[in-house]
């Protein structure tokens, strides 16, 4: 209780900054200066981003004035995660018609190729499962620092599932959304949350439905049980492990293994199977809204579902456990059917 009052009081403190007008840039047509060459060509030593207890997500944020910053520390409160801030290697001048000078000229340099200087790197996003991309909206456009951010990194997110927020006195996110796809073509990015100044009151509960959409949460680190149920799986030489829920279908999965089965896919979303005789669900919670490694039933038909794409919270479905780390990668690279060997985790 008292944690959910603390965020509730940050979130409230945000949104009030944010209701007081954005003093991000926000212009509605840019006139085209002539760009200069800002030093876009640096290479910054990666910087280690302010740890948290749960380490699956990474907040990472552009901010000026301070509103992105203060939602990119929401987020951090609601899910005790990591975060770093993406700083430009010269500061913005403190004269606000000089920054606006600068960010347009800034995004007349990107528009040729010259991205301006960050002193901002990550070395690697392999163990985070979402990372959180945080920034105002300058001319329409995603801010320039955060641009060279993402410019630099689209290998390294390549793949990685990417979470846009951004902050803006009233323009829409979608043509930034539009520079992020450029920028990172191979990255797998979500459902994107934008806050303006009109969001008033409505921000907070915005804020925390979008997170579990994303199927964000704060990871509390319970003691582990001594007996953690843990599956290990054989997809085409590659081995994968799945940490289990502790539930009756969970359970009576363990005790039928080892098992060869074959998936099927389904729906382009999901690989199934259909246990014989099916899992004992009685007692067990139903309804979750499955991501990429979630391994669920369907209780209607009594399948098995790995899904390794994202599908909305279905009152159907019973989480029984989550594929570690990157490990739905070995599955969702089969298009058709792949036969999986399961065992205990020893």
């Amino acid at each position: 209780m008292k944690r959910l009052r603390l965020l509730s009081f940050l979130l409230s403190a945000a949104l009030i900054c944010l209701s007081c007008g954005s003093d991000e840039p926000e212009i509605p047509q840019p006139v085209p200066e002539q760009p200069e060459n800002t030093g876009g060509d640096d290479n910054p030593a990666p910087t280690a981003p302010a740890p948290g207890e749960n380490g699956r997500y990474l907040v990472v944020f552009a901010s000026r004035s301070g509103n992105t910053q203060r939602v990119a520390q929401t987020i951090r409160t609601a899910l005790g995660c990591d975060m770093l801030e993406v700083e430009p290697s010269e500061p913005y001048e403190e004269d606000y018609n000089a920054m606006l000078e600068r960010a347009q000229t800034e995004l007349d340099g990107i528009a040729a190729g010259n991205f301006p200087a960050i002193r901002t790197a990550v070395e690697d996003f392999s163990k985070y499962d979402i990372v959180f991309v945080g920034f105002p909206i300058w001319y329409n456009r995603i801010a320039t620092p955060m641009q060279t951010f993402l410019h630099r990194h689209a290998d390294k997110l390549a793949g990685k599932r990417v979470a846009l927020f951004a902050t803006s006195g009233g323009s829409g996110i979608s043509r930034s959304e539009g520079d992020a796809h450029a920028l990172c073509p191979d990255a797998q990015f979500t459902e994107s949350l934008l806050l303006t100044s009109a969001s008033g009151s409505h921000a907070d509960t915005r804020i925390a439905q979008w997170l579990e959409r994303l199927g964000a949460s704060r990871e509390e680190t319970p003691e582990a049980p001594a007996e953690a149920l843990s599956l290990k799986m054989t997809v085409g030489g590659q081995t994968i492990t799945a940490t289990m829920e502790d539930n009756a279908a969970a359970r009576d999965l363990m005790s039928r293994l080892p098992l060869e089965v074959t998936l099927t896919d389904y729906n382009r979303t999901e690989k199934i199977f259909y246990p014989d005789p099916a899992l004992d669900t009685e007692g067990v919670t139903r309804g979750c809204a499955p991501v990429p490694g979630d391994i669920t039933i369907y209780a209607p038909w009594g399948n098995v579902a790995i899904f390794y794409k994202e599908w909305p919270q279905s009152g159907s479905l019973i989480k029984i456990g989550r594929i570690d780390g990157n490990g739905i990668d070995a599955l969702s690279a089969y298009s058709g059917d792949v036969n999986v060997r399961m065992e205990n985790n020893e």
